[in-house]
Formats: C-alpha cells, sequence, structure tokens
C-alpha cells in the first residue's frame, strides 16, 4: 500500500454532536509513504456564535474568525486535496460526518474510504487503559503539542499513524479495516467488531452499557443485530454522544415481540438509562362500569376518578374506550345510547353504528337487551380473567408464555412445546414473576387489540384454591 495516499485530518468545531455543528477550523495532512506530500490548514468562519467553553478548549474565538473563510470557499480545496485518499482520523466518523454534513449543505457530495486511528490503535497497540487521542500518545511518548488545535492534533496523528506502519508494515491490519463491508465501519470506538458478530438476528431487548457496565440505553427488536446496526448508523447528536460512552452491548431473547415490548418496559423503569427518553407518563385511566338505569336498562359508562363496585378494563385514552363501546355494540347489537356514545338525544343516530338495537325507540324488551348486555360483559370477563398468552419462544423447542393475573401483568416464562399449560402446577416452576405498572397494562390493551391470533389459555377454576396456597409465587 506505498502507493496509496492517506488524508489525515482534524477539525475543530462550534461543539455538540454532528447536526449543526460547524467547522472553525480544519488540517489536512496527505501522507503517502510514511511521508508527509500535502498539507492546508485554515480556520474557518462558521456563521455562528462560538460557545464559550469550546473557545477555553480551543482558544479559537469570534473574532478570529472574521475575517475566515467560509467552508464555502475552501470546500473546492478541501476536495482537491482528499481526492483519491483515504480519510483519516482520530474517531474517524466524527470529523468526516461533520466535513460530509458541511458539503451537503452546499448540495455537494463528499465520499472517501475511512480509516479510524482509534481503531487502529486498539488493535496494534492493545492493553491501554485509554486511546483519547492525549492519553495515547503520552502511553507512547509521541509529542502532542499545541492540544485542541487542528494542525497540532493532525500532527500527532500523523507521528502516531507512522508508528502503526512500523507495526504493520505489510499493511495487514489497514487492509483489514479496509475491506470491512458491514457496521463495523460504524461501530463505536470503544466497541469491538467480534462482539457485534455475535449478536443474535432474534427478538429480544438489548443494552448500550458503558465503561462500568451500567446500563445507558435499553431497546427491543424483531432483529437484535440488525437494529443496533441502525443505531450506528444514525448521525444525531444524541445517538452520537451514546456511541461515544458504549463499551459492551448486551442482551435478551425473549422470542416474543410483545414479551419484548413488556421486558423493555419493566428494565427501562428499573434502571432509568441515561439515552431513553422518559416513558410516557400514563396518566390515571378510564374505567369500563355499568349500572341499572331508572328504566332497568343495564347502561355501559365509561369515568375516570370515580371509585366504582364493579368496573372492568382500564383504558388510558378516552379515544381507546371509544373505540372499544363501538365494538362492543356492533358485535353484540347494543345500544349507542346506552352504551354511552351518544348523550341528549331520544334515538340514536351513531355517524358508525347503522344497526341499533332499538332499544331507544322502544323496539325490543327490556329483558332481551340486557340479556346481549350480559353476553358482552362475559366477553369483558375474558379480558379480566387469568389466562395465558402463549407465544414463540427463544428456540424451535420451547414456547414463551405470560401470565394475567386477574387481567393483570403478573409474570413470564418458558417452557418446552411438550409441556401442558393449563393450570398453576404445570407452570410454576417456571413462571418469573414481574410487577405490574400502567406501562404494562397499556402495552398489553393494545396488543391484544391488534393481534387476534395470539393464543390464549384460560386457567382452570381450581386456579384461586391453588393462589392461596402459593401467594408466594408473585410477591
Amino acid at each position: 500500500m506505498k502507493e496509496v495516499k492517506f488524508a489525515i485530518i482534524d477539525i475543530e468545531t462550534t461543539g455538540g454532536g454532528i447536526k449543526g455543528n460547524k467547522i472553525t477550523e480544519i488540517c489536512v495532512l496527505v501522507v503517502q509513504n510514511g511521508e508527509v506530500i500535502n498539507e492546508y490548514t485554515s480556520l474557518v468562519n462558521p456563521g455562528t456564535e462560538i460557545p464559550l467553553y469550546i473557545e477555553t478548549l480551543t482558544n479559537i474565538n469570534d473574532k478570529m474568525l472574521i475575517d475566515a473563510p467560509k467552508f464555502s470557499e475552501i470546500a473546492s480545496k478541501i476536495q482537491e486535496i482528499t481526492r483519491d485518499c483515504i480519510f483519516v482520523a482520530h474517531n474517524v466518523n466524527f470529523d468526516y460526518n461533520i466535513i460530509k454534513a458541511e458539503f451537503e449543505s452546499l448540495n455537494l457530495s463528499f465520499q472517501r474510504k475511512r480509516l479510524c486511528t482509534v481503531r487502529l490503535a486498539k488493535k496494534l497497540i492493545p492493553g491501554l487503559f485509554s486511546y483519547s487521542l492525549g492519553n495515547l500518545c503520552t502511553s507512547i511518548n509521541i509529542p502532542h503539542d499545541n492540544k485542541h488545535r487542528a494542525y497540532g492534533d493532525c500532527e500527532a496523528t500523523v507521528t502516531l499513524f507512522k508508528r502503526f506502519i512500523d507495526l504493520d508494515p505489510d499493511y495487514e491490519v489497514f487492509k483489514d479495516f479496509l475491506n470491512q463491508k458491514t457496521a463495523a465501519s460504524y461501530l463505536p470506538p470503544n466497541f469491538r467488531k467480534s462482539d457485534f458478530e455475535k449478536l443474535p438476528s432474534t427478538t429480544g431487548v438489548y443494552f448500550f452499557k458503558d465503561k462500568d457496565g451500567i446500563p445507558l440505553y435499553i431497546g427491543k427488536a424483531k432483529n437484535i443485530k440488525s437494529r443496533i446496526k441502525s443505531h450506528f448508523q444514525e448521525k444525531s447528536n444524541r445517538k452520537y454522544s451514546l456511541m461515544q460512552a458504549t463499551y459492551s452491548i448486551d442482551y435478551e431473547l425473549t422470542g416474543s415481540e410483545l414479551l419484548a415490548l413488556l421486558r423493555e418496559s419493566s428494565l427501562i423503569l428499573k434502571y432509568f438509562p441515561k439515552f431513553n427518553k422518559a416513558q410516557k407518563k400514563v396518566s390515571r385511566p378510564y374505567t369500563l362500569t355499568s349500572y341499572h338505569n331508572q328504566k332497568g336498562i343495564e347502561q355501559f359508562v365509561i369515568h375516570k376518578n370515580k371509585v366504582s363496585p364493579v368496573s372492568w378494563m382500564k383504558f388510558y385514552t378516552r379515544e381507546e374506550a371509544i373505540k372499544f363501546l363501538e365494538f362492543l355494540c356492533q358485535e353484540f347489537r347494543l345500544c349507542p345510547k346506552y352504551c354511552g356514545l351518544q348523550a341528549g338525544v331520544a334515538e340514536c343516530s351513531h355517524y358508525k353504528i347503522n344497526d341499533c338495537s332499538g332499544m331507544c325507540r322502544g323496539e325490543i324488551e327490556v329483558t332481551e337487551y340486557n340479556q346481549r348486555v350480559s353476553r358482552a360483559i362475559d366477553y369483558i370477563h375474558e379480558y379480566e380473567n387469568s389466562c395465558l398468552l402463549v407465544e414463540k419462544g427463544r428456540t424451535k423447542t420451547e414456547k414463551s408464555f405470560i401470565y394475567l393475573k386477574k387481567g393483570r401483568y403478573a409474570g413470564y416464562g418458558f417452557i418446552e412445546n411438550s409441556e401442558e399449560l393449563s393450570e398453576p402446577s404445570q407452570f410454576d416452576n417456571y413462571l418469573i414473576p414481574q410487577e405490574n405498572s400502567n406501562y404494562a397494562d397499556r402495552i398489553l390493551n393494545s396488543y391484544l387489540k391488534n393481534k387476534k391470533h395470539i393464543k390464549k389459555i384460560a386457567l382452570e377454576p381450581q386456579e384461586k384454591a391453588a393462589e392461596l396456597q402459593k401467594e408466594e409465587w408473585f410477591g
């Protein structure tokens, strides 16, 4: 690779991540066969004020940049000097993506092969405490003057790069990195390619962790490996900061998408990871109940913040509740007026439900109508009864189950396909108890309404007696 040219680059910026970050200084040193053959250095007017903490770090201030060229004025020079070169930088994705964004703001394309000196250092000089440019230079006795200025950092990177050539004279490690066609080229600087290759392409939850093993971000995915790869390729400032802080990625297989959703929610509540957006506050739920009005008609009503001796189901928006009531009306031919869907009308005239039972017009006996309501309540009870939701397992030989105790999430587990599931004695040894939450309620409600094919096993009546003896299952 002696004929190959490497454009070793360093930039100073206005600060922050990648999105919206502007260049204030750039240095390009072109190296071929271990020697610098071309160079370019310039301050750059970013068109915005420099934050005080950046000024303190770099000693570059607004006054220095008043007469400096804008990036649009030097873009052609950067294109020219880096043409036919491999783009090299310490933590290359930062420098490369900011320069690329500057070109894109001018409706220009910038594409170069990349090589990261952080990754080269970890491969060729393993075992160091830190791979920041300053600490790395100190560790291997490389002069590093004028830190946090483009030319000073770039000059130190060139010396470091020459050291790598001495350690890899046949460029075997260089070639390996340059020929990577996978997400490895986008990997966080502290995350190993070998660890990425071990990630599964199945359903579950995953954890981005810091150097101390503390979760930074928790997510769920049908394909863990593919989803994590997409994180690497996102260019938001938040994702950039996450990648910089990530040292390892762990995962937990679920097999079931529903279980992955539930595990993600409970784990976020447990760890409160720094880079997870706070779970949306779930307000006090709307509750469905019924009562006999003065005419003896059993009438449905949705209420909030009220205590009722009889109530079923939880809804976290009024829209969810109304949608379910509309379903009951259509499925069991009930009257919208007596389901709380219309008020202040003598007869129903609902925009969606055209086959009203006629109760509002006196076309049906109260007894017959109440029987229809009773059948609807029986249907509702299916949601409230203890049951198991059976889904795919982590392997082909097992299945997963989600335990709903009186309609509320109480735990999950995995069991061999050959095992029967119909009462607690058959699954209690496999049950992993969980605390319910409003988030779990909402996930389950939404999933059960949209996934009609899910296998549901109602538990035998003797469950109640068993629960009295085995209350410890549930904590």
